[in-house]
C-alpha cells in the first residue's frame, strides 16, 4: 500500500529497476533516500558506481551498508537476498516507523521477487513494527520490458545504470542480466 505523505527509503542496486524507483517516487513529490549494500557480490564495483551516479543525478542522499558477509548464490539465485536487505535496512531505522521500496518485478522465477514474498515480508515487518513500517514494490506486476518503457517515458538516465551479476566493473555480456539488458536496448 502506498503511503502518500511519507518519505521513502529505496533499496538501490544500480540497475534500471532501482533507477526507475527513484524516478517513480520523486515524480510523486516524495523525499527519497537511497540504500546500497555490499554483500561481497561480484558486481559491487559497477553497482556502486551506478548508484553514486544515480543519487548524484537525482540529488538524493545515500547510505551504504557493508553487511560483512557474502550472500550465497546458487543456480543464479542469491539465497534470501531481498529479505536480508529489507531487514537490514529496517534495522538501522532511527525510529519505529518507515517506508521501504524495492524494485522487484514480474517475470523472474524467484520467490523473493513475487507478490507472495511481499505479503510475507510485510507480515514479518508488522510483527516487528506493529504496522508502522511498510514495504512497497510498485513494479511487482511490471515485466522488465515494462520497466524499461517506464524509464524511457520518465527520462531515466539508463545509460548510467549497471546490469551485470558476474563482474565488478565492465559488464560480462553473457550473464542473464547482461543478456536481458542487451535485448531491451535492441528492442527500443
Amino acid at each position: 500500500m502506498l503511503q502518500p505523505d511519507a518519505d521513502v527509503n529505496l533499496l538501490l542496486g544500480g540497475g534500471i529497476d532501482s533507477a526507475a524507483l527513484i524516478a517513480f517516487y520523486l515524480s510523486r513529490g516524495l523525499t527519497v533516500r537511497g540504500i546500497h549494500f555490499n554483500y561481497n557480490q561480484p558486481s559491487f564495483k559497477g553497482e556502486r558506481r551506478a548508484v553514486l551516479a544515480l543519487t548524484q543525478h537525482y540529488n538524493i542522499s545515500l547510505t551504504t551498508i557493508d553487511l560483512g558477509l557474502k550472500i550465497v548464490r546458487t543456480q543464479g539465485e542469491y539465497h534470501c537476498r531481498n529479505a536480508t536487505l529489507l531487514l537490514a535496512s529496517a534495522s538501522i531505522l532511527p525510529t519505529k516507523q518507515g517506508r521501504f521500496a524495492i524494485g522487484i518485478h514480474a517475470g523472474t522465477p524467484y520467490y523473493d521477487c513475487s507478490k507472495a514474498f511481499l505479503e510475507d515480508i510485510q507480515r514479518i515487518f508488522d510483527g516487528y513494527f506493529a504496522g508502522s513500517v511498510q514495504v512497497e514494490a510498485p513494479f511487482v506486476e511490471f515485466t522488465k520490458k515494462d520497466i524499461f518503457k517506464y524509464c524511457k517515458i520518465a527520462k531515466v538516465p539508463i545509460e548510467i545504470t549497471f546490469s551485470c551479476e558476474r563482474r565488478g566493473d565492465i559488464p560480462c555480456g553473457e550473464c542473464p542480466l547482461c543478456l536481458d539488458r542487451r535485448a531491451l536496448d535492441e528492442s527500443f
